[in-house]
């Protein structure tokens, strides 16, 4: 190999490596492609059709954990102690952020939903049964 096909080659592979660097910069840190740890800093917890309003707590308030443990291509969340995990069903992506949204049909009667800012981290979740709560948060890559 001569010393002009050689420095050929070195340049076509710095620019592919730029190219790979360069997609890799332009995703969202927070768009699913990898799983997340999310934090729950606060929860409002709402009452039955009664009225009686909402209430500031925390992730135990509601017997959540207080970190959880999201994975879309598994189409999984966890982290609560018991090794209890909950299916998602539904992912979505528009305006910048990514909405996960799930049903516990069975063993609860709850419907849920997750909403990541892909570029912040920032989390909001809503949980609905005959009262529900509402949780606020952030994630991190894991």
């Amino acid at each position: 190999m001569s010393g002009k096909e050689l420095g050929v080659r070195i340049l076509a592979m710095v620019v592919i490596g730029v190219g790979c660097m360069t997609a890799v910069a332009g995703a969202a840190p927070y768009d699913g492609s990898t799983a997340m740890k999310c934090t729950i800093k606060a929860v409002m917890v709402c009452s039955a059709p009664s009225g009686d309003g909402c209430i500031r707590g925390t992730a135990a308030t509601v017997n959540l954990p207080p970190v959880l443990d999201v994975d879309v291509g598994a189409r999984l969340i966890s982290g609560a102690a018991t090794g209890r995990t909950i299916k998602i069903m539904s992912v979505d992506r528009g305006a910048g952020k990514i909405m996960l949204r799930g049903l516990d049909v069975h063993a609860l009667g709850t419907a849920w939903d997750l909403v990541v800012d892909e570029n912040s981290g920032t989390m909001a979740g809503a949980v609905v049964s005959r009262g529900g709560y509402l949780v606020f948060g952030t994630c991190a890559a894991r």
